[in-house]
């Protein structure tokens, strides 16, 4: 039926006589009242109808029926910018100003001023926007609406927040607050500009005033009716989680990115549903969900990146900012971040010339801020993922050597080097099912690494005596728990500090009996107990030299008669507990353990060597077989 409504248009557009007049009134009649039903029922499937009915409006010539026109052009263009057809959105508020201009209609030469500021303000085009929305507000003031004065100074206000030019946008927002403050009949013009101000203070890095601004906005913002007001709510409700997790407080974030779902599923618009996707990522990230919180905001990221000068482009670097320096990632931290403020620069480079160009039209003085002002909290949390980048690449090469030693020694004793890589692994897990925080968890993994490190200054007729060992030698062994301590010893590494307790400690018994230290229950760090029950558990299930790898059932037996002796008591069960669910899980166990190690390019390097030299001994063996047999 709908697609039929422009196809009746065209036909009776064909038609040159004047008779059909009545029925091309008639006609664009139904066709805004299909345009207006489908924009409040937010249908994103309704993008056909509504390319198609703007290419039949194209060709209408003239200015009849201008009123029903113009609606339908401003109706439409609503549509695409809550779909995120900016192109599209665009050509109608074009269509609209041509419209409006014929027809000599003051109030719809502002509006398609206005609709064109949006458009160019989404589309990444600042410094046009500002001059549009300059153009409007003139209008505004020259028809005495105050309340349309309000409207323009709010969508100023956002255009500037797109441009990065937060501190310039705050007076604009703060003046259509006062206006509908002074018009109690126009309460929705004021959580508009609420909203928007949070976001100015919350690129600034003002939480307070910000969380302030949007608490005050949802307060005052009706229940949504319709498919507009719900993807407003949705912006209001993205804003308050951004501004929560700034702030801490994790719970009432995710209480309000239920809302945004909830009223993005409402909605049905493309626009809503891209927004409940940043506050649904950042919210599963913060649940400890961190890969699928991660691949929903690169989603989110890849959906935008057609448009790179896009408001939604940099909310989504922005978002993955917090991510993935959220998950101690901050090489992917600073990547996102650089192009995040080369995004805003560039609009920013716009939007000031179009302010300074506004300036010697009017005569007037506009004062900017400094890019150092509006930008600071980015420029500087830029500066500071550099300096982790660097602590971490320079943290990389010391624990790569210490790494490589650690395996060096494993070597000794396990064919495969990846004993350290498995008791790390298997750490970690006990530890996180310990509750042990997200950052202690790769630290405990990569810590658990170099326990045995110092068995690197053992020698091989020691530490691979398959005899009883003699009472000196023993001390011998034992004394690479001190060595390997003092290997990791006066760092201001945060892991290597944790490896060197682990390293010291790993052989210290529940009841007091192990070594060095003779230590007792708590006494003994938490991450040289965890590390104990793993270390036993690889090196029975894996052997030695001087003994055949036990099984799992076997050495499961063993750690339990430990228990209380030997082990922390609690841990022990929560060990088991770990090792009966990783066997449900993994069919092979050491293949789901080891596998950091075989991505240890040492390892590699070290197995490459070792298979070139296993197919150089068969060959010598083959040419000596030959020699023989030729002799004979």
């Amino acid at each position: 039926m709908s697609t039929g409504l422009t196809d009746q248009l065209d036909i009776l557009l064909q038609r040159p006589d004047a008779s059909v007049a009545g029925d091309i009134k008639v006609a664009l009649s139904r066709l805004a009242s299909e345009v207006k039903r489908r924009l409040d029922a937010g249908s994103s499937g309704s993008y056909d109808f509504l390319l198609s009915t703007l290419r039949t409006l194209s060709r209408m010539r003239g200015a009849y029926h201008a009123d029903v026109r113009m609606v339908c052009l401003f109706d439409c263009a609503t549509f695409f910018f809550w779909n995120r057809n900016m192109a599209e959105a665009l050509e109608c508020a074009k269509q609209l100003s041509s419209l409006a201009r014929q027809s000599g209609d003051k109030g719809w030469i502002r509006k398609s001023a206005m609709l064109k500021g949006v458009a160019f303000s989404q589309l990444g085009d600042c410094g046009e926007a500002v001059l549009q929305f300059s153009t409007a507000l003139t209008l505004t003031r020259e028809l005495q609406q105050p309340d349309m004065e309000a409207c323009v100074l709010n969508n100023l206000g956002t255009s500037l927040n797109y441009a990065g030019l937060y501190r310039e946008a705050i007076p604009c927002l703060l003046r259509a607050i006062s206006l509908t403050r002074s018009r109690p009949d126009l309460p929705s013009w004021e959580a508009h500009a609420l909203c928007n101000l949070a976001q100015s203070h919350f690129y600034l890095g003002e939480y307070s005033q910000g969380m302030a601004a949007i608490t005050s906005c949802l307060a005052i913002s009706p229940e949504p009716k319709d498919a507009l007001s719900c993807v407003s709510r949705v912006v209001r409700e993205v804003t308050y989680v951004q501004m929560a997790l700034e702030m801490g407080n994790v719970t009432a974030a995710r209480k309000h990115t239920e809302a945004c779902q909830h009223y993005a599923r409402q909605s049905g618009m493309e626009k809503a549903s891209f927004l409940a996707g940043i506050a649904r990522g950042l919210c599963e990230i913060h649940g400890g969900n961190v890969s699928n919180g991660l691949e929903v905001l690169e989603k989110t990221l890849e959906t935008s990146a057609l448009e790179s000068r896009t408001p939604e482009y940099a909310d989504a670097l922005a978002a993955l900012v917090r991510a993935y320096d959220q998950t101690f990632q901050p090489e992917k931290a600073l990547q996102r971040m650089s192009a995040l403020l080369r995004n805003i620069r560039e609009r920013r480079e716009l939007g000031v010339t179009a302010l300074l160009f506004l300036e010697g039209e009017s005569g007037a003085t506009i004062t900017l801020s400094s890019e150092d002002s509006d930008l600071q909290v980015l420029t500087l949390r830029e500066a500071s993922l550099r300096v982790q980048v660097a602590e971490r690449e320079a943290m990389s090469s010391r624990i790569e050597m210490l790494e490589r030693l650690a395996i060096t020694a494993d070597i000794k004793e396990e064919a495969s080097g990846e004993h350290g890589y498995r008791v790390g692994r298997l750490a970690s897990l006990l530890a996180e099912r310990l509750g042990l925080r997200r950052e202690a968890l790769a630290g405990i993994d990569l810590a658990a690494r170099l326990h045995d490190i110092g068995k690197i200054a053992v020698p091989d007729r020691i530490l691979l005596n398959s005899k009883e060992l003699q009472e000196a030698e023993r001390h011998f062994i034992s004394t690479h728990t001190i060595i390997g301590a003092e290997l990791l010893a006066k760092s201001n590494i945060p892991q290597l500090r944790m490896a060197e307790e682990i390293a010291r400690h790993h052989h210290e018994w529940w009841n007091g009996e192990g070594y060095p230290s003779k230590l007792k229950g708590k006494r003994i760090p938490i991450h040289a107990r965890i590390v104990a029950l793993a270390d036993v558990f690889d090196a029975l299930t894996h052997g030695r030299p001087f003994s055949e790898p036990w099984p799992i059932d076997k050495a499961l037996e063993e750690i339990r008669a430990g228990k209380g002796t030997q082990f922390d008591p609690e841990l022990t069960d929560l060990f088991l507990e770990l090792i009966a669910k990783l066997r449900t899980e993994h069919e092979d166990l050491d293949e789901y353990l080891g596998r950091a190690g075989r991505n240890s390019p040492f390892l590699q390097a070290r197995n490459k060597i070792r298979l070139m030299l296993a197919e150089e001994r068969e060959n010598e063996k083959l040419a000596t077989v030959t020699g023989n047999q030729t002799r004979h």
